[in-house]
C-alpha cells in the first residue's frame, strides 16, 4: 500500500512496512566504472534538494573510494530546529526482511529449516489452505498471502488512529487469512507483510526462543550492530537520529508520529538501525559473513519482481551502470529507508529520511538520484 502516488521505476512501491520507493533507472545512464562516486560537497547539495523536495530532514552514509562519509541536511526536529543526529536510530521499516531472512537462512544452514518444505510442517494449522506454500516462496514474496496491511494502513488517518494498538503476530496472520490466496503459491510475485510474520514465527518454532534474541544472537552480534535492535512494545526510540513526521490531515502541516507501536510490523519491519549499522549489516552479508556462500547464492537468486528490479530471498536487486546492486528499501510511519550495495565496486549507501509514507514524488525523484549518483558516479566529473 502505498498512500503517495508511486512514480514508474525501478523500485515500485508496495505496502504497510515495505514502502519500496522508485529508483531512478540509473542503469541506463552510460559512464565508466572509473568515476568515482559523489564527493562530499556533491552530497551536501544532494541532500539539501531532498529537503527543499519536502522532507524535513535527511541523514546520510556512504562507503566507497572515497572512504565513509555521514551528511544530513534540514531538521530532524520541527518544534526546536535541530538537525538530524548522524548517529542516530531511526525505524528501518521493511529493511528489517534482510535481517529476517538472514536468521533464517542461518537455521537452514543448521538443518533446522527446510527452504523448500511447506511452513504447515513446522506451524501446522496456522494457515487455512489447502494449497502448500513453502518457506522459499514466503522469503521471495511467492506465497499468494494476502497482505495484512491494506487493513490496518489503509490511509493516513488510520495509521496516526492506530498509533498506540497492539498486535500480537497470529492476530496480523488471521487479518490475512480472512481472504483467500490471491494466486497459486509460487506463480508470481505479490509483496506482502504476511510472509515475514509467518517466517517470524517460523523462527521461534524451530528454535524455541523469542524473535528477538534469535536475530540478536545470530545476526546483530556477528555483524557487530551496536545499534540495532527490535523495538517490540516500546513507542519510543532511544536518542533518535530524528523525529518522524507524516501529512496526516492536511498536505502542508505534519504530525509528529515519532512514538509508535510498532507490533503491527514485528518482523516484518519493527527493527531500528543506524545508517552507519546498515552498512555494516549488508557488507557482512553480501561478504559472505553471515550466512554461507551457497546460501549466500540462494538469496541472490532473483526471481522479476516489478519492471527493471528483482526480488531474491529477502534482499532487491537490480542494475546500476553495469553493476550489481543489492538491498532493501522500507518506510514506517515518519521514517523512509533505503539502503543499497553493490559489492562489485565496494560501494555503499544508506538514507534515511524523516518522512515517508506521505513522501511527494518530487521528494522521491530526488531521493533516486541521490542513489543512482552512487553507484553510477560524481555527476560533476562524468
Amino acid at each position: 500500500m502505498r498512500i503517495s502516488k508511486p512514480a514508474a521505476a525501478i523500485v515500485v512501491g508496495s505496502a504497510l512496512v515495505c514502502l519500496a520507493l522508485p529508483i531512478a533507472p540509473a542503469a541506463a545512464v552510460p559512464v565508466a566504472s572509473s568515476v568515482p562516486p559523489p564527493s562530499r560537497s556533491t552530497l551536501v547539495q544532494q541532500a539539501g534538494r531532498v529537503v527543499a523536495a519536502g522532507v524535513p530532514g535527511v541523514n546520510i552514509e556512504t562507503r566507497d573510494e572515497r572512504g565513509v562519509q555521514s551528511v544530513v541536511a534540514g531538521v530532524g526536529n520541527l518544534r526546536t530546529s535541530e538537525p538530524p543526529r548522524p548517529s542516530g536510530p531511526f525505524r528501518i521499516g521493511s529493511v528489517t526482511k534482510s535481517f529476517t531472512a538472514t536468521l533464517v537462512l542461518g537455521l537452514v544452514a543448521e538443518g533446522r529449516i527446510d527452504l523448500d518444505a511447506p511452513i504447515d510442517r513446522y506451524l501446522p494449522g496456522v494457515l487455512p489452505y489447502s494449497e502448500p506454500i513453502t518457506v522459499r516462496q514466503l522469503l521471495q514474496h511467492r506465497s499468494g498471502l494476502f497482505d495484512y496491511g491494506s487493513v490496518l494502513w489503509a490511509n493516513p488517518e488510520l495509521v496516526a488512529r492506530s498509533r498506540y494498538r497492539d498486535y500480537a503476530p497470529a492476530d496480523l496472520v488471521r487479518i490475512a487469512t480472512r481472504k483467500p490466496l490471491q494466486f497459486t503459491p509460487g506463480s508470481r510475485f505479490l509483496y506482502s507483510n504476511t510472509d515475514y510474520v509467518m517466517l517470524g514465527m517460523l523462527v521461534e518454532k524451530v528454535t524455541g526462543d523469542g524473535y528477538a534474541h534469535e536475530l540478536s544472537r545470530r545476526v546483530l552480534a556477528p555483524a557487530g550492530l551496536r545499534h540495532t535492535y527490535l523495538a517490540g512494545h516500546d513507542l519510543r526510540l532511544r536518542q533518535p537520529s530524528a523525529r518522524g513526521y507524516e501529512a496526516v490531515r492536511s498536505s502542508t502541516r505534519l504530525t509528529d508520529l515519532t512514538a509508535y507501536n510498532m507490533s503491527v510490523a514485528w518482523a516484518s519491519g519493527d527493527i531500528v538501525s543506524t545508517t552507519h549499522d546498515l552498512n555494516l549489516f549488508y557488507s557482512a552479508l553480501l561478504g559472505g559473513r553471515l550466512v554461507p556462500p551457497t546460501l549466500l547464492r540462494q538469496m541472490q537468486r532473483s526471481e522479476p519482481a516489478f519492471p527493471g528490479f528483482e526480488y531474491g530471498l529477502g534482499l532487491g536487486h537490480t542494475e546500476m551502470c553495469g553493476r550489481q546492486v543489492w538491498g532493501h528499501v522500507g518506510g514506517v510511519p515518519g521514517y523512509g529507508t533505503y539502503s543499497f550495495t553493490s559489492p562489485q565496486s565496494a560501494r555503499q549507501i544508506t538514507i534515511s529520511v524523516n518522512r515517508s509514507l506521505t513522501l511527494s514524488p518530487a521528494a522521491e525523484d530526488e531521493i533516486n538520484a541521490l542513489i543512482a549518483d552512487e553507484f553510477c558516479g560524481d555527476p560533476a566529473e562524468r
